[in-house]
């Protein structure tokens, strides 16, 4: 296995590597959350086809930019060790992005986005790229008619997307940067006969792998795109074998793909919610996707409260609650936290026989 193998791991969870966190929720502690997305702003440039918030009636709407700085210094302080910028819209249209990622560095926060890449210009990318430990791009098809159809934007900014990633990928080698870059395609009927087209693009520009995602169906999406995927399992995973090599990956999440074809889950409840939480670009701390404009699921708001404050109040032991008694039968399979509810779910409920005979 090559050593950038051993590094890349998208498929699974990583929670196990938090095993002092881990230990402490089980005693029934409150851990400050290991991982936070935070959506800057709910307006995008881009109108895919697939957006799983496509029923979202809120627009326009972007964090004060002092509200976010106080609060990434307060989850630093916390606990929480890293940050995602991405959410309900585009978070490199964040008027203060790059202020954003140099504070939230600074404070020893580990920091990514994921982003469609159209709005990183060669400044943007000169002023973030050190301070990140990863970012990827969505990019959902291998030729410019397709992905302008898929994405809703003009087919030139196909190619100005791979030219972005092009420069982000000569900038860190010439500067001997750390930061990962990774794209992403979600498999659709539409898109899916150029993944080969598409690896053959990112491999020869230098980045660093390209992940091959099922599509999930968002139980509140208007839009309604499955894919039966078992018809694409062996060539989707003949393609991964044929292009991975020493500098560059292709990921093909079967494991997930799995998931999502049995379409039955393996816990009664999410436990990973004490782990993991999200922000959207109005301030609400919320548990997941699954609850955007559900205000009773909201823990509080970070306009009003510190982070911390709000992760700790008797608010959100009570939606916590709700969510435990509501189980998952009715969320997103093979969603973001699924394999870590696995994980959870067979410690605190220790249903495995002889535990000893490791």
């Amino acid at each position: 296995m090559t050593d950038k193998k051993q590094k890349i791991q998208i498929e699974g969870h990583k929670l196990m590597y938090h095993v002092g966190e881990v230990s402490r929720w089980l005693k029934g502690e409150i851990v400050a959350p290991i991982y936070v997305e935070i959506g800057l702003i709910n307006f995008c440039n881009h109108n895919c086809v697939f957006c799983a918030l496509d029923y979202l009636k809120s627009k326009g709407s972007a964090i004060d930019k002092d509200v976010l700085i106080n609060t990434l210094k307060d989850m630093a302080d916390f606990g929480v060790k890293s940050i995602m910028f991405a959410g309900e819209g585009e978070p490199l249209m964040y008027p203060h992005i790059s202020e954003a990622i140099e504070k939230a560095k600074s404070f020893g926060l580990d920091i990514a986005i994921t982003t469609n890449g159209s709005q990183l210009s060669e400044e943007k990318t000169k002023s973030i790229l050190k301070h990140l430990s990863w970012i990827k791009f969505s990019i959902d098809a291998g030729t410019k008619e397709k992905y302008a159809k898929i994405h809703g934007c003009s087919e030139d900014e196909f190619s100005e997307l791979i030219s972005n990633i092009k420069f982000a990928c000569n900038y860190r080698k010439e500067n001997n940067l750390d930061c990962r870059i990774g794209c992403q395609i979600l498999l659709l009927e539409d898109n899916i006969n150029e993944v080969e087209e598409l690896i053959l693009k990112l491999r020869d520009i230098g980045a660093d792998y390209l992940v091959l995602k099922p599509y999930s169906q968002h139980p509140d999406s208007i839009n309604k795109l499955g894919l039966d995927i078992k018809k694409h399992d062996k060539t989707l995973s003949d393609l991964s074998k044929k292009y991975s090599n020493d500098n560059f990956i292709v990921v093909y999440r079967k494991l997930t793909s799995i998931e999502i074809e049995k379409n039955e889950i393996d816990y009664e409840t999410c436990y990973g919610v004490n782990f993991f939480a999200l922000i959207d670009a109005l301030g609400n701390v919320i548990p997941c996707n699954i609850f955007y404009e559900k205000e009773g699921y909201y823990y509080g708001n970070i306009n009003k409260n510190a982070f911390s404050e709000i992760w700790k109040s008797g608010k959100r032991k009570e939606v916590l609650k709700k969510i435990y008694e509501k189980g998952c039968a009715d969320c997103r399979k093979g969603c973001r936290m699924n394999f870590v509810n696995k994980y959870l779910y067979t410690l605190k409920n220790k249903d495995v026989e002889h535990i000893n005979f490791i």
